[in-house]
């Protein structure tokens, strides 16, 4: 069971190192076929995610970081069920100035285990809240918090960075306390239990 759980640990870490690398090929072996993933600005395959990742990383303007905590990891036979606290870092050009964008959030995934190989099988991220700081100046112009009130208080200056670039939040997003969370929740005690 510990070798089991050093695995899981060791893939939870990799996805977040081969994403914010860019090693597209290895972040696509943290998934098993069929893996999807639903986080603020994309819901489905994993396969669509990294395909808009690279995307996204071809057209430049933003660094991004993902630091990955500890996860809480529980196995049932082939099949586990890991949640990580991951702070979600960007650094990007805006009207206003450079802004770095902190989200904290969770990863809730589930993983199994398939021909030797542990994998993710859906990952959902959980946002709890975020925070702007201007890069290259003391504080952020007024204009800059105009229209936040639009986008949920856990996740606003992530969503209104989306929403700038172009891509909207999707309907899928998961918040920290909601009846969506309970579900997911309540989803993951279900598989992991082989129902």
């Amino acid at each position: 069971m510990d070798d089991a759980r050093t695995e899981i640990a060791d893939l939870v870490n990799n996805w977040a190192l081969f994403r914010d690398q860019e090693k597209w090929d290895a972040l696509s072996g943290t998934f098993h076929e069929g893996g999807t993933i639903s986080l603020s600005w994309f819901d489905g395959p994993h396969e669509g995610f990294i395909a808009a990742s690279r995307q996204l990383a071809a057209r430049g303007g933003a660094l991004l970081k993902h630091h990955i905590g500890v996860p809480r990891i529980r196995i049932s036979g082939d099949r586990a069920l890991s949640e990580v606290n991951v702070t979600i870092m960007v650094r990007a050009k805006t009207p206003a100035g450079e802004v770095d964008t902190t989200s904290y959030a969770r990863f809730i995934d589930r993983i199994e285990k398939r021909d030797g190989t542990w994998r993710i099988v859906k990952r959902v991220a959980v946002y709890e809240k975020d925070r702007a700081d201007p890069v290259d100046r003391a504080s952020l112009p007024d204009g800059f918090f105009d229209g936040l009130e639009k986008f949920p208080a856990e996740l606003k200056f992530l969503a209104a960075s989306l929403d700038k670039a172009g891509i909207p939040l999707s309907p899928a997003t998961v918040l920290d306390k909601s009846p969506e969370l309970a579900a997911l929740h309540a989803e993951g005690d279900a598989w992991l239990a082989g129902n």
